[in-house]
């Protein structure tokens, strides 16, 4: 196998020596840093004293301002030289960014020449084991691990069950069953939601006519979400969608404990009561997406249009979820019905509900790639594993299958390696185990009343 290195990353470690010599603090202290004191003149007079105050102090306001916006000093204490806690990868995809301020790029540029050891290092790493891993940056890292997950759900997932599928019959007689009641909900659904969009198209056209002023108003905000659409195939998380809230309240290995305020839900099944489902359905989950997707694009009593959101949840129960966004004008009734259909009662697939969805405390992995049911298991597995080694109690009584949830953030034609997809369990809050632990001592108080104590465990503890 060879193995080769860019010539310009190279070139920039040979030519670091050189370009340090001439960025070392004495060099600085005595060239261009250096103010003459011949520059430096008393004022004259007390009235012009007064005059340049307003400016100078407007101009030493400008100043602190870009301070402050540029972040330049992410840490009071430390703002010169090489972060320990920034290595040169972090430093080189910083400076590479175009969104990176002018004045944040010189600084970097320092920390990369005073990293010149550790560059020199790395690039030695990667010759002698004969691997690029040291010489990535983050993004580098992350489109490396997302192509090895891609890879691994494609041969142990994907093509496996596209064998089963077509050498076996269970999954056509299903789909073949299935169709006479699901397929007629569901188109419904969507020829009332096209049915909808084309009223709300002409009734735009009809405006325009009425006032061209508007158009190019409108031109260019549809010229930006054609932007943003573009941008949404290469970004981990999409930009422009709204989501339900939540705060990061702490981290571990692989994974961070969120709070989740509570939030709405347009909340379909992807299977009929008393059946499994799995991941790997495709037909149960894009009539799924199907039937949300057309409530939100005017499928309801109201015949209106709503906005598409992230994430795309999907529940152990076998229920897929859409966000609701509240549009923070209605307060009565914010979100329309969904229609309904008389024949719900032989078919709940593809039947809409509005879902109150509690705030709850979930411990939440990352993991990039397609969202198959032995990917999903794995990481559930890894989560649950790390949590336990962290002695974070999941909130399931004892014994019971700890339920999960999927989140799904990327459009489906954003590429698989960059896409951001998270597990989640519900874990127990520590006010929660607080309580629980008090109920447990006042129940060991009494029971060292009547001398049972010793006989007592926190599972003889009454829940009341």
């Amino acid at each position: 196998m060879k193995f080769t290195v860019a010539p310009s990353l190279l070139a920039l470690v040979c030519a670091l020596p050189q370009f340090s010599e001439a960025f070392t603090p004495s060099s600085i202290s005595s060239t261009s840093w250096r103010i003459p004191f011949s520059a430096v003149t008393p004022l004259q007079s007390t009235t012009k004293h007064k005059e340049a105050a307003p400016e100078s102090d407007a101009a030493f306001s400008a100043f602190a301002e870009s301070l402050d916006e540029d972040s330049l000093f992410d840490d009071e204490n430390d703002n010169s030289g090489f972060d320990e806690q920034t290595t040169w990868q972090e430093s080189l995809e910083s400076l590479l960014d175009p969104t990176t301020p002018l004045a944040k790029r010189q600084i970097l540029l320092s920390d990369l020449l005073n990293a010149n050891e550790n560059i020199q290092k790395s690039v030695q790493e990667a010759l002698t084991e004969r691997k690029i891993d040291p010489l990535l940056t983050p993004t580098g890292k992350k489109l490396q691990d997302g192509t090895r997950a891609v890879a691994r759900q494609i041969t142990t997932d994907i093509l496996p069950g596209i064998a089963a599928a077509a050498g076996g019959t269970s999954a056509r007689e299903k789909i073949t069953e299935e169709l006479p009641t699901l397929v007629p909900k569901i188109g419904s659904r969507i020829f009332s939601a096209l049915t909808k969009q084309t009223q709300k198209n002409l009734e735009q056209l009809r405006g325009d006519i009425a006032n061209p002023s508007r158009i190019p108003e409108r031109i260019t905000k549809q010229t930006a979400d054609l932007a943003t659409e573009a941008k949404n195939v290469f970004l981990e998380t999409p930009e422009g969608l709204a989501g339900p809230k939540y705060k990061v309240v702490g981290k571990g290995q692989g994974y961070e404990l969120r709070e989740y305020d509570g939030y709405t839900v347009a909340s379909t099944s992807m299977s009929m009561v008393g059946e499994p489902y799995s991941m790997d359905d495709i037909t149960s989950g894009g009539a799924a997406f199907n039937a949300l997707a057309a409530y939100l694009f005017g499928a309801n009593d109201e015949g209106k249009s709503m906005e598409m959101t992230t994430p795309v949840s999907t529940t152990s129960a076998g229920e897929m979820r859409f966000y609701l966004k509240n549009d923070g004008v209605t307060t009565d009734s914010p979100y329309p019905n969904p229609l309904t259909e008389e024949d719900d009662s032989f078919n709940e697939k593809g039947a809409v509900k509005i879902v109150e969805v509690p705030p709850a405390r979930l411990a939440v992995a990352r993991f990039t790639g397609f969202v198959t049911e032995g990917e999903v298991a794995r990481q559930k597995d890894a989560l649950l594993s790390s949590l336990a080694a962290d002695g974070v109690e999941i909130d399931v009584p004892h014994g019971a299958v700890v339920p999960h949830v999927v989140f799904q953030y990327n459009p489906p034609y954003t590429i698989p390696i960059v896409r951001r997809n998270e597990v989640a369990v519900p874990v127990v809050a520590p006010d929660d185990k607080a309580a629980l632990e008090k109920e447990w001592g006042e129940a060991e108080d009494e029971a060292s009343k009547h001398g049972l104590a010793d006989d007592l465990a926190p599972s003889d503890v009454s829940d009341e």
